[in-house]
């Protein structure tokens, strides 16, 4: 990196935060991702503050060294891994946390983690409902830009469905706010959609690609006591999406339901099972795992009869195992991250939605590259929103078989291009998808027009939209 960029980053941030020693890059050259190739930053600062974060990004844009914005680093597709003689702006230090009590919506600083948002709101009886598995550690800033989903996201969707707005910090160092705050005599953040097009889905999801996020305002709701945990299973594919299907047709909105195969909740089991006290059972071919939530318990027990109901009227029946949901959700803010590193394999992954009527179509996908190529991998994944299901399926290898990692990543780019065609819909764009894309060109060509006006110079991650070149 140009020593004269290095200087002016000090006088920014002074000597204690910026830092070109390798000790220090390695830890910046991957992420909680496995499966993708580390590589070293040139150079790693850390504001304290957006316009700090805005004057980093004017010396960038200056001598064109690509930015790459990291907070977490929780990410499991390689999206904040560097590119080669990049900068890394690590995020953690905006710790802000300001509740607008009156206005259902907290703001909170790109450095602030879901689990110390949730210490925070806890104290007020708030929550924001929805987390990523990772959320002792993923920022909210970060997960937005990821637009990702977890836990709570049956009854209340993805992250990006919560945000009221964001502040962002454009290529060019300029700052600006989105949704309400877009006004600066707002008296905060109440309304996403204002002023014309929304701005804020822009940022939404693009990794970084367009700007970073600096601040997210997102909605708050009132904590939930009431809470029910069981099993439902199904004979076949069809009543197990017919089940999932006739819950919201009821207005039954499960907190968090996850879907299992016989065959691969036992791979769970032979994980997790033991430490989360799940009896021994002969599971099913399909399992619903369910979460049930609300305000009331006469509320909570009208949609315990109806489930039971709606299950047993499509041939399926209550297997009655709370001990499986329950983990999921008590232990929500990391159960499904650890279950991925617990075993010592690597794995590449394919978060995807699909709908609940087409379920078994991304299964389908999935299991024929696994048969195909002889792999090792999983299906499962959870109900997302008002008509979506979100898949997370890894397929494995050893780290020390060099050959078979590069199997994996070819099967890896063979089912993104399955999938597009069984109609799924990625959460956002993101490399290996890039093989399917071609009927989307006049999309892509919209997007291209986006980042070339707003990053002229192409500093913002570079690497990680799977943009067409002209």
């Amino acid at each position: 990196m140009d020593p004269q960029a290095l200087d002016q980053l000090r006088e920014i941030v002074g000597d204690e935060y910026i830092s070109t020693r390798k000790d220090v890059l390695l830890s910046y050259s991957s992420s909680a991702s496995t499966g993708y190739d580390s590589q070293m930053p040139a150079a790693v600062v850390r504001p304290a503050s957006t316009q700090e974060v805005s004057e980093i990004v004017k010396v960038a844009n200056k001598f064109k060294i690509p930015v790459i914005p990291r907070s977490g680093g929780s990410s499991l597709q390689g999206e904040v891994i560097p590119s080669p003689e990049s900068l890394v702006i690590d995020l953690l230090r905006l710790e802000e946390i300001k509740l607008y009590k009156d206005l259902r919506s907290v703001t909170v600083g790109a450095g602030v983690t879901f689990g110390a948002l949730d210490k925070f709101l806890k104290v007020h009886d708030l929550w924001v409902p929805v987390s990523p598995e990772s959320a002792l550690v993923c920022t909210v800033a970060g997960n937005v830009a990821v637009n990702g989903a977890g836990p709570g996201s049956s009854r209340y969707g993805c992250v990006g469905e919560l945000v009221l707005g964001l502040e962002v910090v454009l290529p060019d160092g300029r700052v600006i706010n989105t949704g309400s705050e877009a006004n600066p005599h707002a008296p905060g953040p109440f309304l996403r959609y204002a002023f014309g097009p929304d701005l804020t889905g822009l940022f939404i999801g693009s990794l970084g690609s367009l700007g970073i996020i600096t601040k997210v305002s997102i909605k708050t709701f009132r904590r939930m006591h009431h809470f029910y945990y069981d099993t439902y299973g199904f004979p076949d594919m069809p009543s197990v999406e017919r089940f999932l299907i006739e819950l919201k047709q009821n207005e039954v909105h499960p907190l968090f339901a996850s879907i299992y195969e016989g065959r691969i909740l036992q791979f769970f089991m032979d994980m997790l099972g033991e430490e989360y006290g799940i009896p021994k059972h002969q599971w099913p071919p399909l399992t619903v795992s369910m979460t049930l939530g609300r305000m009331r318990d006469d509320l909570l027990q009208s949609d315990i009869r109806m489930v039971k109901k709606i299950c047993e009227e499509i041939d399926g029946h209550v297997i009655g195992i709370s001990e499986l949901p329950r983990g999921e959700w008590e232990d929500r803010m990391r159960v499904f991250v650890r279950s991925s590193y617990v075993h010592g394999w690597h794995w590449r992954i394919l978060y995807h939605h699909q709908t609940p009527a087409n379920w078994h179509k991304s299964v389908d996908a999935i299991w024929e590259i696994m048969d195909k190529h002889g792999l090792l991998g999983h299906t499962a994944g959870f109900l997302s929103g008002h008509s979506s299901y979100n898949f997370y399926p890894h397929l494995y290898f050893f780290p020390d078989d060099p050959e078979e990692e590069q199997k994996v990543r070819a099967a890896h780019k063979e089912l993104s291009r399955l999938l597009l065609k069984s109609g799924a819909v990625p959460f956002k764009l993101s490399q290996y998808w890039t093989d399917g894309l071609a009927e989307m060109k006049p999309y892509l060509e919209l997007i291209r027009i986006i980042k070339d006006r707003l990053d002229p110079n192409g500093i913002m991650h570079p690497e990680v939209l799977p943009i067409p070149e002209e």
